[in-house]
């Protein structure tokens, strides 16, 4: 950690890769740094309103101290780096402290166009020395959370007196550390988090394998994680700790019940560059090899035929760029799951719901079957239908433990397709709706526990997918009826599937 002399940073192996010298900056120093700039690869301005309002409360809050610490900014300083480009400008590139430092720069510029405060700011900065807006922003999310968050500004800041003003650009002070190697700079990035900052495990794993793209330009850099920042955090987070994490977990018959940064390795791999010809990683660098050259082929400039990168859920993780692949290929396979769990009621003018003879809502079947085109289902009328809609619909399915069973089934489902797509998905279907929903019945209260630990008893479904190598081993999958006095959640809907499939 810092301490008034010297920061130590050790690296992987806890071997010294160098010293670090902290320094504390004012926010007046800091956000007018001539060469400071946000790298391509950084994601998108995402602090709310809220964020920015807790921001100013803190700096009144602390206006009476005689300085206010808010937290530390990594830099990684291009100029001094041997092995990069030689730069001219622009060279202090922000690893972290991007969303601080924009909102700090934007509460300096609310200072500097109010008709108050304005002549109290001007003593310190001008609105020419705020260097980071004069970044070309091309996220529409960066755009649009600056705009709002700019609004709330102009409000707060109309408070603000001349101590206040004082306060913020002189005694509000920031830890800056610059690197002179972008590795090590991640390093630390990643080591500092790691140590309790409280990131989601999903942003230290981006800084993870952001370091492992060294090799390649900036502009291809940005293009890899461009789907990766426009993605909300709660969309990631939901990813990795609700699907992937609990696939890759489940399937060796492991807990997966919360993904944290403890074990988040679970998604750092091999380097093809570094494996030393590892066996087992042969037949990762012939794909990565053959999908490279066969993309950059220029066959590919008359018949637009690229192909992806052939991932499977529970292979080995290829650090760096085909870490942010397989991330964009799952999310948008998880995406698709995910429809699959709501439907659209008909309503009448009045906004009712349509009921049917049998006094049930009735959906859209042709929304609901559009949705399940992923699947290949072609028809309202099949069994694979008639589950799902069931599930999306039954009085109850959205209490928590019948989400806990749905996450289930759905990563039952997302396991299964990624490694057989859509071959006899009307028999297995079935066999991962009864094993999933078996428990839902024969149990009053479902916790992410009862979950967790059907997920991996002996001969679960994953242990069986994972193991397989046709369909039929999976539909063939041997489960117990469950018999009416065992029942100890009754749910009609549920026990009339049952019922019909011979499983009650």
């Amino acid at each position: 950690m810092l301490n008034s002399d010297t920061l130590i940073l050790h690296n992987s192996t806890d071997k010294f890769t160098g010293q670090i010298k902290p320094e504390i900056k004012t926010v007046k120093d800091l956000i007018g740094l001539k060469n400071l700039s946000i790298p391509k690869y950084q994601r998108p301005y995402k602090w709310k309103t809220k964020h920015v309002k807790q921001l100013i409360e803190d700096i009144v809050l602390h206006k009476d101290k005689s300085a206010y610490r808010m937290g530390t900014v990594v830099i990684y300083d291009k100029s001094k780096d041997e092995s990069a480009e030689k730069v001219t400008s622009n060279y202090l590139h922000i690893v972290d402290g991007q969303q601080r430092l924009l909102s700090l720069t934007l509460i300096a510029y609310g200072l500097l166009n109010n008709e108050i405060t304005k002549k109290y700011a001007e003593k310190f900065i001008s609105n020419d020395e705020l260097t980071l807006l004069k970044t070309t922003f091309k996220s529409d999310i960066s755009k649009n959370n600056m705009a709002i968050n700019y609004d709330i500004i102009k409000r707060e800041v109309v408070n603000f007196a001349e101590e206040e003003v004082y306060f913020f650009f002189n005694k509000c002070e920031l830890v800056y550390i610059a690197l002179d190697d972008i590795s090590e700079a991640f390093q630390f990035f990643d080591s500092q988090n790691d140590r309790g900052k409280g990131l989601d495990p999903h942003d230290l794993l981006k800084a993870f394998h952001l370091r492992e793209m060294l090799n390649i330009n900036e502009t291809e850099k940005s293009a890899v994680i461009k789907d990766w920042e426009d993605r909300e955090d709660g969309e990631l987070v939901d990813l990795f700790g609700n699907y992937l994490f609990r696939v890759r977990r489940w399937s060796k018959r492991k807990q997966g019940r919360f993904l944290n940064t403890n074990n988040a390795s679970i998604f750092k791999g091999i380097t093809l560059q570094d494996s030393f010809n590892y066996p087992f990683a042969y037949p990762l660098r012939i794909n990565h090899v053959f999908i490279e050259e066969f993309n950059a082929h220029s066959h590919r400039k008359i018949d637009f035929n690229k192909k992806t990168y052939p991932f499977q859920i529970d292979q080995v993780v290829i650090n760096g760029k085909r870490f942010f692949e397989m991330v964009s290929f799952y999310q948008n396979l998880v995406s698709s799951i995910k429809n699959t769990n709501n439907v659209i009621y008909l309503k009448c003018k009045k906004g009712k719901k349509l009921k049917d003879e049998n006094n049930n809502d009735i959906i859209d079947e042709n929304d609901f079957l559009e949705k399940l085109q992923f699947l290949n289902i072609k028809s309202v009328d099949g069994i694979v239908f008639r589950i799902f809609k069931t599930l999306a619909t039954y009085n109850g399915c959205k209490r928590t433990g019948d989400k806990y069973v749905r996450n289930l089934f759905d990563c039952a489902l997302l396991y299964y397709i990624d490694k057989f797509g859509n071959k006899d998905l009307d028999k297995v279907v079935i066999k991962l709706f009864i094993w999933a929903y078996s428990l839902r019945l024969n149990s009053s209260a479902v916790q992410l526990a009862s979950a967790d630990n059907h997920a991996i008893e002996r001969n679960s479904v994953f242990t069986v997918i994972r193991e397989a190598t046709q369909p039929k081993e999976v539909y063939n999958i041997d489960l117990n009826r469950v018999e009416e006095n065992s029942i100890k959640m009754k749910i009609i809907e549920l026990e009339t599937l049952f019922k019909d499939l011979k499983y009650l």
